[in-house]
């Protein structure tokens, strides 16, 4: 069976580990980072790049739910699996199914490249005390982050997850919040890589 991978780019790094442990040779096409934003933007540019596809018999979408982003999709050229999860994170959190998911409700997960990514965008302390000044600055990203202190570092053992602690920490101790590890197991990404489609996947066969 010929499969294609389409994912969100923040998965990368866990997705060519367990390609690599595997000894997979999947071909993974990697979303644009702006996609995040706009759901509607994810669906429409999801949906071209399936119709795309030639001679490929099965398509995993590593973007999950994102916003109602993969509601929709039709399986144009090939069968499409999609994980029953909410967003990226879910899949590094999960083990062997949706229900294992624990994620604290007022919590903001991070990983490596979520961090990175939120570095690039307007929540950087650095770029806002540039912009506005020290006070100012810091005050906005308190009113930005209020209810949202407490961050979990997700450890999915493919980066230095006391690096990325030890960037965050200034934001950290602006926002008086607390940062923690917690496990990334990243069980159903695994399982949908490896081919092990269970009743955690939505499975849409091809049209025609």
């Amino acid at each position: 069976m010929k499969e294609v991978i389409l994912s969100c780019p923040t998965l990368k790094k866990e997705i060519q580990h367990i390609l690599a442990e595997h000894k997979l040779d999947t071909p993974v096409y990697f979303l644009p980072r702006r996609l995040h934003a706009d759901p509607k933007e994810l669906a429409e540019y999801l949906q071209n790049t399936i119709d795309s596809f030639d001679n490929v018999d099965r398509i995993l979408i590593c973007v999950s739910g994102c916003g109602g982003g993969t509601a929709k999709l039709r399986a144009t050229t090939a069968e499409l699996v999609i994980p029953k999860t909410r967003d990226c994170l879910d899949l590094l959190l999960s083990g062997d199914d949706v229900k294992s998911i624990n994620r604290a409700p007022n919590g903001i997960f991070m990983t490596e490249s979520w961090w990175t990514t939120m570095k690039e965008g307007e929540l950087n302390l650095e770029k806002q005390i540039a912009a506005k000044g020290k006070e100012a600055g810091e005050a906005w990203l308190r009113q930005i982050f209020k209810g949202f202190e407490h961050f979990y570092i997700i450890d999915t053992g493919v980066y230095d997850v006391a690096a990325v602690a030890k960037e965050m920490q200034p934001l950290i101790d602006v926002l008086e919040g607390t940062v923690e590890v917690v496990p990334g197991r990243c069980g159903l990404l695994r399982k949908l890589l490896t081919g092990a489609i269970d009743e955690n996947f939505r499975v849409i066969a091809k049209e025609g």
